[in-house]
């Protein structure tokens, strides 16, 4: 990569301090990486932890996006905090990113949430992972400040409701992970099809970067304890 290209920015939003953010840095740190941790100085508990309030997250990334040191070339990367297994490495995420030729990625899920009555205008429907998820995505800087340049904030906000109704007022903008190459979502997967060893996800002969517990059975993370 050239000194010019450009430089990928890993980001998650945590209000509290969690064993599986823990994780996460662990391995970001195991692997000479580095992750941005946004939104500790809140100390509350929001989302599925608090009152269904996803607002920090659109505030936290939007905030960072535009910070004058990101450029609109560089790539930033989110996942969530709480219920996220990271199993891959940035310059694959990287690497991959590229090759969807998109400028932004959303990892997708088996249901359509928080509005089931939208389901009906997605286009691939039938297969496994047809929904957009917001808990990870990857985007360009400058296609995602496209996104959020005119949110305005509000604790009570859904995160995923902004993500999905931005991929339908600009889907030229975006693509979604159905083949699970950078991110999976696990709400009804088919988890007798999983295997995890040596910090690797294989579902379905397919290894995704990130590996994301969405539905409501949190416990189902000790998985990959």
């Amino acid at each position: 990569m050239s000194i010019d290209g450009p430089k990928l920015y890993y980001i998650t939003v945590a209000t509290k301090p969690h064993h599986v953010l823990n994780k996460i840095i662990e391995q970001v740190q195991k692997q000479n990486e580095q992750i941005f941790v946004l939104g500790l100085q809140e100390n509350r508990a929001i989302g599925w932890e608090g009152t269904a309030n996803f607002g920090v997250k659109l505030r936290e990334t939007r905030d960072f996006l535009f910070q004058p040191q990101i450029r609109p070339q560089d790539i930033v990367l989110f996942t969530d905090a709480y219920d996220v297994v990271y199993c891959g490495s940035q310059n694959e995420i990287r690497k991959r990113f590229l090759e969807m030729n998109k400028p932004i990625v959303f990892g997708c899920e088996s249901q359509c949430h928080p509005d089931a009555n939208v389901a009906e205008h997605y286009t691939n429907r039938h297969l496994e992972f047809p929904f957009l998820n917001s808990g990870m995505f990857i985007g360009y800087a400058w296609a995602l400040r496209h996104c959020l340049v005119e949110y305005e904030y509000n604790d009570a906000h859904d995160d995923q409701r902004l993500w999905t109704q931005q991929y339908f007022k600009r889907p030229g903008l975006f693509g979604l992970d159905y083949e699970n190459r950078l991110f999976l979502n696990t709400e009804d997967m088919e988890w007798d099809k999983l295997v995890w060893k040596n910090q690797t996800a294989i579902y379905k002969n397919r290894n995704p970067m990130f590996v994301h517990v969405n539905g409501p059975d949190k416990t189902k993370i000790n998985h990959f304890a």
